[in-house]
């Protein structure tokens, strides 16, 4: 690697980590370094919902990095179910366990960079993410903060657009009967099953419409989180999920609630129902600066995730809202980037 020079150093590495159970795991992921000067820093870069294994950071460049690729020293992990571990179900949302996974390639990521002498000016870190990497990036500040923190300090967590409330967001659904991004709900399910080993099984739990192309769409990982959309255009959530599944007093379906409790950073129920009532407020005070965005009209993540983490946040002056009608979703996926490279700096 030559220092002075324009460029990006790249490199894919495989580290240590554990499953749901303890069990010892090797994932994937990438480190980003600019060489043409002294990175300013690094950035813990958990990544968006993906859904084929060609969108991991280890094998593409993602949309996040090109924000900050020529100034920062970007740690990319590939989530579990991606990468070296493609052929396991990815824990979708469930944010605690992922959390782990980033730290613990953050971990694996020192030593490398001390053998490429990486000259950093400052040794603090930020998280940045948008979506799912943005309740990832929450889940993994949580995580530093209460058990690493005398490993890494961290500057600042910058989240847009994330599911924070995942049993609210489902709750969402099946009110509305409308999903943002129909392949999420696969995810959702079979991804929270595995991650609590609750042994869901799809043919309750889905349509037909849904059974007959889960294997083709969702475990093949061969198409992207763009061309599913278009493959499952149809919104509406009881085309894909069978009344059971949009039930969630049946026993199974309980369970599955009750995974998607266990997911969510924070939890306010949004309706009247006594299943699933619970509020999830946890006794945790960021002490990094938190700068968190959502538009109003977002049409994927419901932006009562964003009312519900404000709530719980309360008014403390290191957390910034900016919460406004910034679009749709993916339009203002741009707007969020474009204005954390500002802020970051």
């Amino acid at each position: 690697m030559s220092w002075g020079k324009q460029g990006i150093y790249e490199q894919v590495i495989n580290y240590p980590s554990v499953d749901r159970t303890g069990a010892p795991l090797v994932l994937s992921g990438k480190i980003s370094v600019p060489t043409a000067r002294k990175p300013k820093g690094l950035i813990l870069l958990p990544h968006y919902t993906i859904a084929s294994n060609n969108e991991v950071p280890s094998t593409s460049n993602t949309d996040e990095a090109r924000y900050f690729r020529k100034d920062y020293v970007l740690v990319m992990p590939d989530y579990l179910g991606y990468g070296v571990t493609r052929d396991s179900v990815h824990p979708y949302l469930c944010g605690e366990l992922t959390a782990k996974h980033c730290v613990d390639m953050l971990i694996a990521a020192i030593p490398l960079l001390d053998s490429l002498k990486v000259p950093l000016e400052t040794d603090t870190l930020c998280l940045v993410g948008f979506s799912q990497g943005a309740a990832v990036a929450l889940w993994t500040l949580k995580l530093l903060e209460e058990q690493y923190a005398d490993r890494f300090y961290v500057k600042a967590c910058y989240a847009g657009s994330g599911p924070y409330d995942v049993a609210a967001t489902y709750d969402c659904a099946v009110q509305h009967n409308k999903v943002g991004m129909a392949m999420t709900i696969p995810q959702l399910v079979m991804g929270t099953s595995a991650a609590y080993g609750l042994g869901l099984k799809r043919e309750v739990f889905f349509t037909p419409a849904m059974n007959k192309r889960y294997d083709k769409y969702i475990t093949s990982k061969k198409y992207s989180f763009i061309v599913l959309g278009l493959l499952m255009a149809d919104k509406k959530a009881d085309h894909w999920l069978s009344a059971y599944g949009l039930d969630k007093t049946k026993p199974d379906s309980h369970r599955m609630y009750d995974g998607f409790l266990r997911s969510s950073l924070v939890h306010y129920p949004v309706d009247d129902s006594p299943v699933g009532s619970d509020t999830i407020c946890p006794a945790w005070t960021p002490r990094a600066d938190v700068y968190v965005f959502h538009s109003e009209r977002d049409d994927i993540v419901p932006f009562c995730n964003a009312e519900h983490l404000r709530r719980c946040l309360g008014d403390k002056p290191n957390v910034t809202c900016d919460y406004g009608k910034y679009g749709g979703h993916l339009s203002s996926k741009i707007k969020f980037f474009r204005i954390v490279s500002k802020l970051i700096d």
